[in-house]
């Protein structure tokens, strides 16, 4: 699990059918003071965190699979938990 700010959406007008109706947040991972680190994702939001939450991001791609009832869908990230301040 990857320790993320939520820094924004994404959207997409063609997407892979396993993506309709799910949100896509764009994932900042951070450090504990807040500190950048790395590179941005994207994950699948079924918990509806909202912008600039702390969340735990889990990069299982074969959960999120499981999540979308689809196992050829290209996901590998989602959200897991919203981390209470």
């Amino acid at each position: 699990m990857i320790y993320c700010r939520v820094d924004g959406k994404a959207v997409s007008q063609a997407c892979h059918p396993s993506l309709r109706g799910w949100p896509l947040l764009v994932c900042q991972p951070v450090t504990e003071d807040g500190a950048a680190v790395g590179h941005p994702l994207v994950a699948v939001d079924p918990l509806g965190a909202g912008l600039h939450s702390r969340v735990l991001v889990s990069t299982d791609g074969i959960g999120c699979r499981e999540r979308v009832r689809d196992p050829r869908s290209p996901l590998r990230n989602f959200i897991q938990g919203i981390v209470d301040e």
